[in-house]
């Protein structure tokens, strides 16, 4: 499978996760969703963003998903207020988003091994479709 690919799952799961990290500790010291946590995650947001735009070599390809963990964070804050979750459901939606980072990660060899094939079909496509057009001519 390509780098960008491949870089490109690791970040989807790397926002994942942190976004689950971003989530568990207030519901820790009892509270669950506010509009604190409603404030903070966008600032949070805003400063991982304005790292990643400041960084410069590696780290700068390191930081650049990350920024959209509290956005995700954020979305499930919105939801747990909207239903009215408690501390603990707060956690507990923290850890799914963690658990969606990490079965992200555990599926890298089924999307690899679904890209070869899809590569190998078209390929495959492609030279059936030139083979016909040559008789044709």
């Amino acid at each position: 499978m390509q780098d960008k690919y491949e870089r490109g799952i690791l970040r989807i799961s790397a926002v994942f996760i942190l976004a689950g990290l971003f989530l568990i500790p207030l519901p820790l010291i009892g509270m669950g969703p506010s509009l604190i946590m409603l404030l903070a995650l966008p600032g949070a947001a805003w400063a991982l963003y304005e790292a990643w735009q400041r960084a410069e070599g590696r780290t700068r390809k390191y930081l650049s998903g990350l920024w959209l963990a509290p956005v995700v964070a954020a979305l499930l804050t919105v939801y747990g207020f909207v239903i009215g979750a408690s501390p603990g459901e707060m956690q507990a939606l923290g850890g799914l988003a963690g658990i969606v980072g990490v079965i992200n990660l555990l599926l890298r060899p089924v999307y690899r091994l679904l890209h070869y094939v899809l590569a190998g079909a078209i390929q495959i496509g492609r030279e059936m479709q030139e083979e016909g057009d040559e008789r044709s001519s």
